[in-house]
């Protein structure tokens, strides 16, 4: 199937919802007050690097305005800080959900997913991956589809993963005395710490070589061979409800010892 991107970028509140890796059509919303906020207070949470698995069936009975059984379902999530983020989603069988709606805190739709999926014939499941970019608040994904048996089930699994939007910034690299590079870098707000990593070669491996706590900005890395040039790079860490979440990669910066 063809790799298409298609995006949506709102400038206003610096918000990008992408279907990635897959076929897919986004569709922009405006910007509508919900008109119920029941399912607020019903929403799963939703936790970065941790898989939902549940069963879609029947939830919402035929009404006159709206004469179809379907499933709703919600998600909350609360990003601490301007962050990209992948939203992968499977469910059993060949029909897929009918949309994916994004909601802000106030209940307003901000972005929507009505095609992209695809289908995998072996594990019978159907499959999208949708990449977000939202700032810090909170946030309520709704996943539904129209039934048209009240015996129809699907189990789906939903898992969240990203990074922070940013990356840390070298603000120096030098020989500190012979065998020896003192890193710098600018504080960046809101993690819990940074990695360092170092590489002989610009496109080598690169090993971490140390992990420091959220005041410190400077490293001294001893040991090194003479006269030899190592390269290194950095990034932030947050542990957020115990997993480790990280900023992007500084670009690499080298210096001779």
């Amino acid at each position: 199937m063809e790799n298409l991107k298609i995006m949506w970028k709102k400038t206003a509140c610096a918000i990008m919802i992408v279907a990635v890796l897959v076929t897919g059509i986004l569709t922009p919303t405006q910007t509508t007050q919900a008109a119920v906020y029941s399912w607020m207070r019903t929403a799963k949470t939703m936790y970065l690097n941790r898989t939902i698995n549940g069963t879609a069936r029947n939830n919402v009975k035929p009404t006159l305005m709206d004469p179809y059984d379907c499933y709703d379902d919600y998600f909350y999530v609360k990003i601490p800080a301007r962050m990209e983020l992948y939203l992968s989603i499977s469910v059993e069988g060949t029909s897929p959900f009918d949309f994916i709606r994004v909601y802000n805190n106030s209940g307003n739709e901000i972005g929507s997913v009505y095609s992209g999926w695809s289908y995998n014939r072996s594990s019978n499941r159907c499959y999208i991956k949708i990449k977000m970019n939202l700032n810090g608040g909170s946030y309520y994904i709704r996943q539904a589809d129209i039934y048209r048996s009240n015996s129809e089930k699907h189990r789906y699994s939903v898992r969240l993963t990203g990074q922070f939007a940013n990356a840390v910034s070298f603000s120096g690299l030098r020989k500190a005395y012979s065998g020896a590079a003192k890193l710098t870098w600018r504080r960046f707000s809101g993690v819990d710490g940074y990695e360092i990593f170092r590489s002989t070669s610009a496109r080598g491996t690169y090993r971490r070589i140390a992990t420091v706590g959220r005041g410190t900005t400077s490293c001294t890395n001893r040991g090194l061979r003479r006269n030899a040039r190592y390269y290194y790079r950095i990034r932030g860490y947050k542990n957020i409800n115990g997993t480790r979440v990280y900023t992007k990669t500084s670009a690499t910066r080298s210096v001779r010892v």
